[in-house]
């Protein structure tokens, strides 16, 4: 399975967040996101649910592929059926926490034996929403993600990174990155969540690369100093050097 890019995990994580500000007080923790199918969009999706603080649940009869997942730090359990996940999404959703369980099973037979269990979702992956046949998630009001990029307008999506010393570099980056972030927009703390928390989960995958998308000015700013205090750092705006 291709790994996903890190602007479709991006891109997927600013559609989370937007729900989150107007569907959940800005908060994602202790939501429940389901996916049926561990595929490259599906790597995407809970990857950026866990960023943005969701706990999800994601099946596929592909063990490999879930294997892989877990290998490459997209999971964080990968188990063998639905009571197992169960056990482990109790204690996170209860205490808010984001953690990824994807189980080794048909996603036909999974989801009938949540609906039979009561288990209900707060947020369904769009490639997911037709795995359901009797609607009955969305039904009791579990949410579709909107299949769209989730772009402001007006921004650019900036990406960097650093070809040696990731570990020293990247967060000196990511502070100015920060720093120059427009506090007035609606959208900052949720793009300060990004650059502080998406190394936890994107660590051993995408160390060496960043990205977020930034307004004009912002981008301005951040182009200035990265240049003038980090410099070797290969930049890309809207996937252009700069």
């Amino acid at each position: 399975m291709p790994l996903p890019e890190l602007s479709d995990i991006h891109r997927r994580y600013l559609v989370l967040s937007r729900i989150a500000r107007e569907d959940f007080a800005g908060n994602l923790g202790g939501k429940l996101l389901f996916r049926s199918g561990f595929d490259t969009a599906g790597a995407a999706v809970v990857l950026a649910g866990s960023i943005a603080g969701a706990a999800s649940l994601c099946v596929d009869s592909d063990g490999t592929a879930l294997r892989q997942g877990l290998r490459s730090g997209l999971c964080d359990f990968v188990v063998a059926n639905l009571d197992e996940a169960l056990r482990i999404l109790k204690n996170e959703v209860r205490r808010g926490l984001p953690v990824c369980v994807s189980v080794t099973a048909d996603p036909m037979d999974c989801i009938a034996a949540m609906i039979g269990r009561g288990v209900q979702p707060d947020l369904l992956s769009p490639e997911s929403g037709g795995a359901d046949p009797s609607g009955i998630f969305a039904e009791r009001g579990a949410l579709l993600l909107p299949d769209d990029d989730g772009v402001e307008p007006e921004t650019s999506l900036l990406g960097w990174s650093v070809a040696a010393d990731a570990a020293r570099t990247m967060p000196q980056i990511g502070r100015i990155a920060a720093e120059v972030l427009d506090p007035s927009r609606t959208d900052t703390p949720a793009r300060r969540r990004w650059l502080e928390q998406s190394s936890r989960y994107m660590g051993r995958t995408f160390g060496a690369h960043q990205c977020l998308r930034t307004s004009n000015a912002e981008t301005v700013a951040f182009l200035n100093r990265v240049q003038s205090e980090v410099p070797g750092v290969n930049i890309q705006r809207n996937g252009v050097v700069v």
